[in-house]
């Protein structure tokens, strides 16, 4: 049985691996001093997606699907834990992402290019290697967790998601426009349309040509 919250965090690690990609062939033209028009661009909108779309990513992870899969089945349990220590990791990775990123304008870009592409490059075998275990763990979690664990997920991701837009209406900055993340159990990685948006905008709020 296929579960609408799984297959919309295994949408997001698709969407992650995609900005990723982008970002790491962005940051090695940055390195080399021959970076294309729309890089700077892209390497801000893989910072935003980080920002907004993993963040939330890792909460939906460690605040709703963790746990109930570690109580349907306790031998994964331990496993569990280790992948959401890493999310603090990547989190902090993700922040060196975003300094090298805004240090690219102006006399220090050649050098903060090389920043970048270290800084990228750690970030993208992280990631790569912790996207793997949850792949293999989110196949047999398919089976694992009831149509009620499913509904219950989809309705705190939903949540989750609902307080962000309506706190940003009172002034805050409001990412609606920057990919909204990986919102919806049926439709898709929505950030992955809004990014299209921005890339035809030129700028800064999604990942890769895409958001979250």
């Amino acid at each position: 049985m296929e579960l609408a919250s799984l297959a919309q965090l295994e949408r997001c690690h698709r969407r992650h691996d995609s900005v990723m990609a982008e970002l790491l062939e962005a940051a090695r033209r940055f390195a080399a001093g021959r970076p294309d028009d729309g890089d700077l661009g892209r390497v801000h909108e893989a910072v935003a997606y980080f920002e907004r779309a993993i963040t939330r990513h890792f909460v939906d992870e460690d605040g709703s699907v963790f746990p109930r899969l570690s109580t349907r089945r306790p031998e994964l349990a331990a496993t569990l834990a280790e992948l959401s220590a890493e999310h603090p990791a990547q989190i902090a990775m993700q922040a060196e992402v975003a300094a090298a990123a805004r240090d690219l304008d102006g006399d220090t870009r050649p050098n903060a290019g090389k920043v970048l592409l270290d800084a990228a490059t750690r970030l993208a075998e992280a990631h790569r290697a912790h996207v793997r275990r949850e792949d293999e763990i989110f196949a047999a979690a398919h089976e694992a967790l009831t149509a009620e664990d499913d509904a219950e997920i989809v309705a705190e991701m939903e949540t989750r998601r609902g307080r962000e837009e309506g706190g940003g209406r009172g002034g805050g900055e409001r990412h609606r426009g920057s990919g909204g993340g990986d919102r919806g159990s049926g439709g898709g990685d929505r950030g992955s349309r809004d990014g299209e948006r921005h890339r035809g905008g030129g700028g800064g709020g999604g990942g890769g040509g895409g958001g979250g």
